[in-house]
């Protein structure tokens, strides 16, 4: 009988209670749960400031209410949102709201669930007198706050449209500031960094310059931490791991 048990491939096996998960269904804990999380707050940050409600485009392409819909379907819809993201991201999403059974579909009621708490909680009308948590912008787009909530969601949006960009060419940008950086500062002129978003083809209005010049200020106002902003850079084109 000793023997039996020692065999039991199952044996040791911790199962994760599903109440741990970041979301509400039947999956297990997955090693990409950090990764996840940051990728909700990038979208949670859109859709509060655009007032998205993502459910109601969902139901579009789900006539018979299953809770789900196909994988191309899910992504036509954020596209549609004006939710940019990139292959990866999408890739996040999809294992994470999964449909267990059917690889070929996404549960976009419990990926909308979680959006839905920045607005309300789902028990809300059950329990009219529970506390709200408040989202907010992620804190490191703004840690000395220099800008106010409108500067904050331009700079936020220009952040989004280079993250994807660089994500999907495939370009490390850091290189050409270094390039220009003899004393190995971290820091190189305004004029520089902006003739080097002009030769990688990633133009910038003078609203979006002026904004990046205020946030990533160096030691003189002229100059620009670019050091700082390509490590902010990287959680928007989905390579905060290597931030």
């Amino acid at each position: 009988m000793r023997f039996l048990m020692d065999a039991d491939p199952n044996k040791g096996v911790v199962i994760e209670n599903k109440t741990k998960t970041q979301y509400q269904g039947n999956y297990w804990n997955f090693k990409g749960d950090e990764e996840l999380i940051a990728l909700l707050k990038k979208i949670k940050v859109q859709v509060k400031k655009d007032r998205i409600r993502v459910g109601e485009f969902f139901l579009d392409h789900d006539s018979l209410r299953k809770g789900s819909v196909p994988i191309q379907k899910f992504r036509s819809v954020l596209d549609g949102c004006k939710i940019q993201l990139t292959e990866h991201e999408y890739g996040v999403l999809e294992k994470s709201y999964q449909l267990p059974g059917d690889a070929t579909k996404v549960n976009y009621v419990d990926f909308n669930e979680e959006l839905e708490k920045i607005f309300t909680e789902k028990d809300l009308e059950k329990n009219p007198t529970k506390k709200l948590t408040e989202f907010k912008a992620p804190s490191i787009l703004d840690p000395k706050d220099v800008l106010n909530d409108e500067e904050e969601m331009i700079l936020h949006d220009l952040l989004i449209r280079i993250g994807i960009q660089i994500a999907h060419r495939r370009l490390l940008i850091k290189p050409f500031f270094q390039d220009k950086d003899k004393s190995n500062s971290g820091f190189v002129a305004s004029t520089r960094f902006r003739s080097i978003f002009d030769v990688l083809k990633l133009p910038l209005s003078e609203l979006q310059f002026g904004l990046i010049s205020l946030r990533f200020q160096a030691r003189a106002p002229n100059e620009i931490n670019y050091v700082e902003f390509d490590h902010v850079l990287k959680f928007y084109s989905g390579d905060h791991e290597n931030a």
